[in-house]
């Protein structure tokens, strides 16, 4: 990750889990209709739906925007690999 991408703010909007936008995305390393990987300055973000589809990405404001049925997204824990949703269920 370069210097430039280590200080961006990672926000996400997301409105009636059909649209998401989202800031501090720093790489897009998958996508299909049905998954959408990231890697945020958050973390590695993994979402989860039905015809996702990515409108717009800029790689250097580090902007995304997606529409699909969202249905749901975990970050990948860069410190004990865990995503966050099995750490808040223990």
């Amino acid at each position: 990750m370069s210097e430039e991408n280590k200080g961006r703010i990672h926000n996400i909007i997301m409105e009636q889990c059909r649209k998401m936008n989202m800031t501090g995305v720093n790489e897009v390393k998958l996508f299909d209709e049905e998954t959408v990987v990231l890697d945020t300055s958050a973390g590695q973000l993994t979402i989860k739906g039905e015809e996702l589809y990515i409108e717009a990405f800029s790689n250097t404001s580090g902007e995304l925007s997606m529409r699909g049925r969202i249905i749901a997204f975990a970050y990948k824990d860069n410190i004990t690999d865990k995503n966050l949703f099995r750490r808040i269920m223990k």
